[in-house]
């Protein structure tokens, strides 16, 4: 040790009187006070989370290195923002800010990067460091800039006064001290401290009751005084700073002692005599249990060396060691999980893996906050020898007795969190939400606006029994010992979100979005059972539960998204159920994504769920959603294809065999099973009308959605259906089922085909069939609905889409499926009849009527010339006629009971060709698309396309997207006044239409001299815009 510097054999007590730098002697008075050495690396991406890592950690050590780049979120407002928070947090645990800015440019930009834009960082950095590659005069334009900011900066003189007089209540009135039988007398000590400090400060006032709390107990505050250091050698395997540029770092430091302070190095680089540079050392981890304190220890692949605190400290000579970087424990580091910090942590508590949860150097559980006066005593306390050699040895070297607060300690905590150490106390778990006074004021006014327990009691069960059934999401027994236990905690827990359990903090907003959901279920004439929940008159149940649902996403807005939980997430999905339910789609769709990136958030996606099968459940529902919503909407899917490729865990069927009845949960799960196909047909559609791997590969998918549907239980089925369960007590929802699960698989066929209707025959004829079938079970559902439920979107969006689809195809393709005409005729009419019905309630079925006026216009005049043509076909006077040919049957239409064991639309279908033995060349390709083109050629009606028009850019029908978000609309004009968009009034010659001119169906007659046009924000290939380029004119 002969060659040591003779800096490195003195105290850090002794070293603070002899540094050249104002920054370095605080700093070593601050290392001698706090009996700690360590400087923690802030690697976070949130202002959030590093100001907590900093109020939790601060006690503990010396400096805190942030990256500030990294911050998303961070305020620049240089009073209250982000930097001046930190520097506060400086003030009042006492460590230095060292911003690992790493400067390296020309001086001049240097000197503006360092004083000024947005971050200001000289105004709350206490340190920084550069690179001196750009040469050392950067670092003299660095020392210049900071010398010309203190000279400029406003400040004053912060005096605070102590008295050191006892207060009354520190003894007792009229009592005697014996103290040398003399009565004790009361002496007052006054102290006066002076510092200096900017006069635009964001520190807040000071406390009378305890002292000066917002400033480290034993030392001033930081000297004003900014410091560098200079990076002079880093801890990463194949270093490229040589030996030469190590040296001119010591030159550049020798040459500026009043701003540089030291060097980020692997070794101590004072060799001078009066060097009295500071050293700190990233890559710092101590070795694993019984390995030798001073060997190698593995890096982390990415090129990040290790050494151990022994060998930095006792052999390499530095001063202050730097760890940080990885802030979850092990085990969900190596499982690629997000993790809560908590020791142990959440993951590893479900997977029964706590005694592996631990954290590594750098890392930080979630810990409570550790009392300055520890850190004080652990100063000058005696300890017991450790019984672990290594930790002596450590001990040593460190210097400084074994407490709490002490550098070793601290490392060996996040190391090992279960080291059974009795002079180290096991740190308590906690929830540690952060809460103010405004937020549990906040918290407590939403609770009081809950409804009353008694009513409560009663719309929960109407939930469950209405709505939960559909996808199984709530997990009953769970949800009511969570409601019992919510009920059961006193009024001065709920008075905080701090202090109420963390399943239960957001179970209010889950029970406000279920009443809100079950109040829509009300008849709106009113219910006199709930008829108390109404506070102002003319109020409907539907205002209400809109106000109930409002009231359930604050209390998730105010908690924020730290803590959340399982209840959170089903919370937001039923948000967006019931913005569904109110034709809101546009707002369910954000709510679903919210749901399904919180339940990302919480660990719903990974094949490990955290959240048992209740977690399942609620994921399996999201997946379900989100691609059933970018199926009909045309959106992208929120969950990646990659996701689902790899598999989502499915919660286990509850139905163990046939013999048992039925449940939702198996209901639920077959619904995800027939939904499957989905997301490939999503990606096969981004494809265009011609499929990477041809219409073989549309073949194959329209074969699994079949194969799919024939596998579909007998219990679920609308054709043909197993009855026998139906009147099970807890199989009511059976019926219900039959008519959406039909659904389902009707809307991937039509999602399946609808791009390649304009191309292929077969297309048309499946999606034609598939439409059909979508009608049949809608028909059906909404005989079983009640009026107060017509805003269902379920209910709109399958009838919508349908008659769009079928009435393009007979629009541009006439002489196709002549056996299928009478029957899409047929539901063309009950369509309109339901959205007559509907538009009272359901703004989008008023909104489609306009729609349906103008294709029915082109619909009858494509199906007359036809006729005309064709003595084949139907008279025209029959061609609206309500009653179905007798080749096809449909559901009889007195019997709307979902009971039925009619079958679907169409009897009888041509045979799909086989898709094991069927592909579709390129031939044939051209073959559908000459044969289109055929087909408008030879047509006697006035849709005359050119010979040689390219049906393949004739964009994919969205209905229902166009109508969302296109602005859809079918407007009026007049005869001769052109193909503008005309008045929204019906107009001929000024004079407004008798309701003559329309027919019981709530269409227009022939002959009334209207032309219906499309207006929207749809693009020039749409086929809105084609019909608007052909329109029916004359009729």
């Amino acid at each position: 040790m002969a060659d040591r510097h003779p800096t490195l054999l003195q105290p850090y007590s002794e070293r603070a009187k002899t540094a050249s730098h104002p920054l370095s002697r605080y700093l070593f008075r601050l290392m001698d006070l706090k009996a700690s050495n360590l400087c923690l690396s802030a690697d976070v991406t949130s202002a959030r989370e590093l100001l907590t890592l900093a109020d939790k950690v601060g006690p503990a050590i010396v400096v805190l290195k942030t990256h500030y780049d990294l911050i998303s979120g961070w305020d620049y407002n240089p009073q209250t923002g982000t930097g001046a928070k930190l520097a506060a947090l400086a003030r009042k645990h006492g460590f230095l800010i060292f911003e690992d800015r790493k400067f390296v440019d020309i001086g001049k930009t240097v000197q503006m990067q360092y004083t000024a834009g947005t971050a200001r960082i000289i105004e709350w950095a206490h340190i920084t460091n550069a690179n001196i590659d750009a040469g050392k005069d950067m670092v003299r334009a660095m020392a210049e800039a900071a010398a010309n900011w203190k000279a400029h900066i406003h400040y004053e003189v912060k005096t605070s006064v102590s008295v050191g007089t006892p207060v009354a209540d520190q003894f007792d009135n009229d009592s005697d001290r014996d103290v040398d039988g003399r009565k004790g007398s009361i002496v007052s000590i006054t102290t006066v401290t002076q510092s200096f400090e900017p006069a635009d400060s964001p520190r807040l006032a000071k406390t009378n009751e305890a002292g000066d709390d917002l400033v480290f107990p034993g030392i001033e505050e930081a000297p004003m005084e900014r410091g560098l250091l200079l990076l002079a050698q880093m801890s990463s395997k194949g270093c490229l700073m040589t030996k030469e540029y190590t040296q001119a770092c010591v030159e550049a430091a020798r040459e500026n002692k009043g701003f540089v302070m030291g060097y980020v190095a692997q070794q101590s680089l004072n060799s001078a005599p009066d060097d009295t540079f500071i050293h700190m050392t990233p890559g710092c981890k101590l070795p694993p249990t019984d390995e030798e304190e001073n060997g190698i220890i593995e890096g982390d692949g990415l090129g990040q060396q290790y050494n151990t605190p022994d060998k930095l400290i006792n052999v390499l000579g530095t001063d202050i060691v730097i760890v940080g970087r990885v802030i979850s424990c092990t085990e969900c580091h190596r499982r690629k999980q997000k993790c809560d910090r908590k020791l142990p942590c959440t993951n590893c508590v479900s997977r029964n893996k706590q005694l592996s949860c631990r954290y590594e150097t750098g890392a930080y559980p979630t810990i409570s906050r550790l009392d300055p006066q520890t850190t004080l005593a652990a100063a000058g306390e005696n300890t017991t020898s450790s019984s672990s050699t290594s930790t002596e040895i450590a001990l040593n070297t460190f210097g400084y007795a074994q407490g709490s607060t002490s550098t070793l300690n601290f490392l060996q905590h996040l190391e090992d969190p279960t080291s059974p150490s009795h002079s180290v106390p096991q740190l308590p778990i906690s929830d540690n939400f952060p809460s103010t006074p405004a937020l549990d004021q906040r918290y407590k006014s939403l609770l009081r606006q809950l409804p009353p327990k008694i009513y409560i009691q009663k719309l929960v069960p109407v939930y469950i029994r209405e709505f939960n059934w559909a996808y199984a999401t709530i997990d009953v027994p769970y949800f009511y010992s969570q409601l019992n236990s919510f009920n059961s905690l006193p009024f001065a827990q709920l008075s905080s979100p701090s202090t109420v359990p963390s399943d239960l903090r957001s179970f209010p907003a889950l029970l406000f979005q279920i009443c809100a959901v079950a109040l829509l279920t009300l008849p709106a004439e009113g219910d006199k059972e709930f008829d108390g929940l109404k506070y102002a008159g003319s109020m409907f149940f539907e205002d209400l539960a809109a106000e109930y649902s409002e009231l359930g996403i604050q209390v998730l807005q105010t908690l924020g998204k730290r803590g959340m939980t399982l209840t959170t997430v089903t919370a937001g999905f039923i948000r967006g159920s019931f913005l569904k339910y109110q034709a809101l789609v546009t707002e369910s769709w954000h709510a679903i994504g919210g749901a399904i990136r919180d339940g990302m958030e919480i660990g719903l996606h990974t094949h490990n769920n955290p959240h048992g099968e209740r977690g399942k459940r609620v994921w399996m529902t999201l997946v379900m959603w989100d691609v059933h919503m970018a199926c009909v909407l045309g959106r992208p899917t929120i969950i990646g294809l990659d996701l689902i490729r790899n598999g989502i865990i499915l919660p286990q069927d509850d139905r163990h065999s046939e013999h048992d009845p039925p449940t939702p949960l198996s209901r639920a799960l077959w619904g995800y099973k027939v939904m499957s196909p989905m997301r490939e047909i999503l990606e096969v559609e981004k494809e265009g009308p011609s499929p990477s791997r041809g219409f073989a590969e549309i073949d194959r998918l329209h074969g699994e959605c079949v194969r799919l549907s024939q596998e579909l239980p007998a219990c679920f089925r609308l054709d043909s259906p197993d009855t026998q369960w139906d009147l099970h007590k807890n199989c009511y929802w059976l019926p219900w089922a039959r008519v959406l699960m039909p659904q389902i698989m009707s809307v991937q066929l039509m999602a399946l085909h609808r791009p390649y209707i304009f191309i292929r025959r077969e297309s048309r004829f499946e999606a034609l069939k598939a439409c059909l079938e979508m009608l049949d079970a809608q028909r059906l559902h909404f005989a079983m609905l009640k009026p107060n439920m017509y805003k269902t979107f379920s209910l709109f969006f399958g009838t919508f889409d349908a008659i769009v689809l079928i009435s393009t195809i007979y629009i541009l393709f006439p002489k196709e499926h002549p056996q299928f005409l009478s029957a899409a005729l047929q539901h063309f009419h009950w369509a309109v009849e339901r959205f007559q019905a509907m538009s009272i309630r359901n703004s989008l079925a008023k909104a489609a009527l306009g729609v349906l006026h103008a294709i029915r216009l082109r619909l009858d005049r494509s199906l007359l010339d036809n006729n005309k043509a064709s003595s084949s076909s139907p008279a025209t006077n029959s061609l609206w006629d309500t009653t179905p040919p007798s080749n096809t049957t449909t559901t009889n239409t007195s019997n709307t009971s979902p009971d039925s064991n009619d079958g679907g639309m169409i009897s009888e279908y041509p045979p799909l060709p086989d898709t094991n033995t069927t592909t579709t060349s390129e031939e044939d390709h051209h073959q559908f698309d000459t044969e289109t083109q055929s087909n408008s050629n030879n047509n006697n009606f006035d849709f005359s396309f050119p010979t040689n028009f390219d049906w393949s850019s004739v964009q994919p029908i969205f209905a229902t997207n166009d109508l969302l978000y296109g602005n859809l609309s079918g407007t009026t004009v007049a005869v001769g006044t052109g193909t503008g968009t005309g008045s929204s009034d019906l107009m001929t010659n000024g004079d407004t239409i008798n309701t003559t001119s329309w027919t019981d169906d709530g269409l227009l007659e022939a002959g009334t001299g209207i032309d219906w046009q499309f207006e929207g924000d749809f693009g020039s290939d749409t086929v809105w815009n084609l019909f608007n380029n052909f329109p029916p004119v004359g009729l």
